[in-house]
């Protein structure tokens, strides 16, 4: 690979690196003719969006988050979304659309042990059977909630959060959902794609002003195609290191004596700014790849390829703290970097027939 522009490496092809590379690539063109713009490279292991970026549920909130810290983030990523849909035509090219969004309060449906239910009822097709999946949420306090995913034959799946009674904000400390008193009650039959018969109150918290919806993997992957008419470089690869090569580029010193002003005229200029060579640290052979080069960086692939950089952006996800073992991020400690993964499970469904803008989110009573 040419050397000559700068480099910036992005590694990590979900939603976070996809669009910190677009927004790269696309600033960088508007500001520098093709022959000397900086080179935005994305480098990824598997496909993009194949992890968490490609199977969250993709629902947006403008207000959610008010009162919190992130509540100008919320409101600024909300608009964003809608801007960039208005774009790229997000409705047809990653499912983009406005939500009215719910709250369901059910009653918790007992489920029968496996030998027992196989036994008594036999499962076809047609039949509505509703299954439960429950896995373990975070709570901001000490408590503990449950999420559960509830499926019907006929409808789509629905994320049903159990929130105790003197809890009126979401699982996560960054997230306030509207409280129950500034929130309207609806008719269950508002959302037709529902059981009514297991819902006793549905309030809306949500409309099409102030929630959507988008399919994450097709963001992702659009986002990318996006950001390769900008120049954008992908590569398919494993990152096994960064060498830190101990070149650092020449920088401008200024000398400043009593006979010198802090404000220099363009003449004094001449005679005051010199350019520093620096001394570079002694190079460490990494299979002879840091040798001869005048990048900072080498971001080293499992295939033998490497990438001389000047930035990185490391955008792993809940595997940025694996980086750290990559020479260059040694002196980083782990605390430093506040990431980890949950494991959670997703169900999803194709429904047999077209179902409005709808999202329900839920209230079990009788749940742990």
């Amino acid at each position: 690979m040419p050397t000559g522009r700068e480099t910036i490496v992005v590694i990590g092809a979900g939603i976070v690196g996809v669009s910190t590379a677009y927004f790269t690539a696309k600033k960088l063109a508007a500001e520098y003719p093709a022959e000397k713009r900086p080179r935005v490279v994305l480098v990824e292991q598997c496909e993009p969006g194949c992890s968490a970026s490609g199977k969250s549920g993709g629902f947006l909130a403008r207000h959610w988050s008010d009162g919190t810290d992130t509540e100008q983030l919320a409101q600024f990523s909300y608009d964003l979304h809608a801007k960039l849909a208005q774009e790229h035509n997000g409705p047809e090219r990653w499912g983009y659309r406005p939500l009215n969004t719910f709250c369901a309060e059910i009653d918790r449906i007992p489920v029968m042990p496996a030998k027992q239910h196989k036994a008594v009822h036999q499962r076809t097709e047609a039949e509505s059977v509703v299954t439960s999946i429950e896995v373990i949420a975070p709570r901001s306090h000490s408590t503990s909630s449950m999420a559960t995913v509830e499926y019907s034959g006929t409808s789509t799946p629905t994320l049903l959060l159990d929130t105790d009674d003197s809890q009126q904000t979401s699982t996560h400390g960054s997230i306030a959902v509207p409280e129950v008193g500034s929130v309207k009650e609806v008719a269950p039959e508002a959302v037709p794609w529902l059981k009514t018969d297991l819902v006793n109150k549905l309030r809306q918290v949500g409309d099409t002003t102030s929630t959507a919806q988008v399919d994450p993997l097709k963001l992702t992957r659009s986002l990318l195609v996006e950001a390769k008419t900008f120049g954008l470089e992908s590569v398919r690869g494993k990152v096994i290191d960064v060498a830190d090569t101990g070149y650092r580029p020449p920088f401008i010193e200024l000398s400043i004596d009593s006979k010198h002003p802090y404000r220099l005229s363009e003449a004094e200029q001449a005679n005051v700014l010199d350019i520093v060579d620096p001394i570079n640290a002694e190079r460490i052979d990494v299979k002879s790849k840091k040798l001869g080069t005048n990048k900072p960086y080498i971001v080293l692939l499992d295939q033998g390829r490497d990438i001389p950089a000047d930035k990185i952006v490391v955008a792993c996800g809940a595997w940025a703290n694996s980086c750290l073992r990559w020479e260059a991020f040694r002196d980083v400690s782990a605390s430093q970097i506040p990431i980890q993964g949950l494991r959670v499970h997703y169900l999803l469904a194709k429904p047999k027939e077209q179902i409005p803008a709808q999202a329900v989110f839920a209230e079990i009573n009788g749940t742990v």
